[in-house]
């Protein structure tokens, strides 16, 4: 499985985003943090996701005759240069897929669901359009640490930044 392929499932881009914000996890506290995915589901994209040494386990807890892994992201291996952009268009073609999936469901709601698409053009320097960067993420990671309550549900927002092509 290619790098692209790994990381655009949306169950695994959740994981990658539990580590984002908790250095480590176990599967059980991964679980806690998603708690609509199914356990051999989640059992499944963590394997992967060490198969492929984008997690790899950092210690081990024992309980009651058991070992319980803790993980780490390896940010090692997260860092790839794409100068073909072939990871960003993997990207984007998943993004339209998730659409293409949820408009063909046929119980798409955009009203109802908040469905939001939106598009701007900036006019910064690259230190204003870093600090707006800066602002960005720390809205998002505010909203990424709220736990799961009764009527919670799965939003992804994608944020793409592109050059201008004037």
């Amino acid at each position: 499985m290619e790098m692209a392929e790994i990381v655009m499932n949306p169950v695994r881009q959740r994981i990658f985003q539990y580590f984002l914000l908790h250095k480590t996890g176990t599967v059980k506290e991964i679980r806690k943090a998603l708690p609509d995915v199914p356990s051999a589901s989640l059992y499944r994209h963590i394997k992967i996701l060490t198969d492929s040494t984008i997690l790899m386990v950092v210690g081990e807890n024992r309980i009651r005759g058991t070992v319980e892994s803790v993980y780490q992201l390896n940010k090692d291996a997260m860092e790839t240069e794409d100068e073909t952009g072939n990871a960003v268009q993997m990207s984007l073609l998943s993004i339209c897929a998730t659409f293409a999936k949820y408009f063909s469901s046929g119980k798409a709601d955009s009203k109802k669901d908040m469905l939001l698409f939106t598009n701007c053009t900036l006019l910064l320097t690259d230190e204003e359009f870093s600090g707006f960067l800066t602002e960005i993420n720390q809205i998002a990671v505010k909203y990424m640490k709220k736990e799961a309550v009764e009527g919670s549900k799965t939003r992804q927002i994608t944020l793409i930044s592109a050059p201008s092509n004037e």
